[in-house]
């Protein structure tokens, strides 16, 4: 166990609303809950808070207001200044720190205890550790990932991943097809200035390992922004937010685009050598 954040979750009335929003009082701030804050900053000081994305499209705020809500009978009046990741409730989520709740309701005790696990810890063993430990006075329950719930939206995805990348094998053999073709007319001319049967392979596999570059560096420069867009989009009409994201590494996209273009210069580079194979007359009366 890493670290053990105290919490108390409640009901909240916020102003021309008749639907109640969640207001959680987690961690203290000697130890304050490492919140993912996506806009603005983490809640430091007295009555600041962060708020999900479906409870600022909620009250039409903005990062930097003030927000009055009333719990149990009592006002509450936050700093709203971050704006986090929330998958609960819609987005419609104001979270601070345990001690910034008891401030309004001293006799406030703390219900639930969020525990942080190290990297190499098994959830599984911590929880049964700790109910071992409570003799079944204890819940406990691991946090679910929001990604999980798209578990059955990835076999769709990799679908669709599989057939994008069979249209683009097909067209890309389309391409050194019509390339080598093209090519044909000036295998002549390129035998008559002493060029080497492989130098004339050499020619048609480099053109076309340039036009997949060109690809490559054409979707990768569009493709990113666009996929974060419409994540992001998605992330907003959910109530989670923006900044949900989170892109393929350098080292992978270049990676990528290695194996993108040294398989154009492969499949390229069989045909192309037929083709240099071939008699002249051949040739000709291909190119005629």
């Amino acid at each position: 166990v890493a670290a053990v954040y105290p919490g108390v979750q409640l009901a909240a009335l916020v102003p021309g609303q008749t639907s109640t929003i969640a207001l959680r009082g987690l961690g203290t701030r000697q130890a304050p809950y490492p919140y993912r804050v996506a806009e603005g900053r983490a809640a430091h000081g007295p009555d600041e808070a962060v708020a999900g994305q479906g409870l600022f499209d909620l009250l039409d705020a903005r990062v930097g207001d003030w927000v009055r809500m009333t719990v149990a009978g009592q006002p509450q009046v936050l700093h709203l200044v971050g704006r986090s990741i929330e998958p609960e409730n819609a987005g419609r989520v104001v979270s601070t720190s345990l001690d910034t709740l008891r401030e309004n309701d001293p006799g406030l005790s703390a219900t639930l205890y969020q525990v942080r696990l190290r990297p190499d810890a098994d959830p599984r063993r911590v929880a049964a550790a700790l109910l071992t430990a409570g003799h079944g006075h204890l819940d406990v329950h691991a946090v679910p990932n929001p990604a999980d719930g798209l578990s059955a939206l990835r076999g769709l995805v990799a679908g669709l991943v599989c057939v994008l990348a069979l249209i683009g094998l097909i067209e890309l053999l389309a391409a050194i097809g019509s390339t080598v073709r093209e090519g044909e007319r000036d295998l002549p001319a390129l035998r008559a200035i002493g060029l080497t049967p492989r130098q004339v392979t050499a020619v048609t596999v480099t053109a076309t390992a340039c036009t997949a570059l060109a690809a490559v560096v054409l979707a990768t420069a569009v493709g990113l922004p666009l996929a974060r867009w419409l994540i992001d989009a998605q992330g907003r009409s959910s109530g989670i937010g923006a900044g949900i994201a989170a892109g393929p590494s350098w080292l992978f996209l270049v990676l990528l685009a290695v194996a993108a273009v040294g398989g154009a210069a492969l499949l390229a580079a069989v045909p192309a050598a037929r083709a240099v194979r071939r008699r002249p007359a051949d040739t000709l009366n291909t190119v005629t």
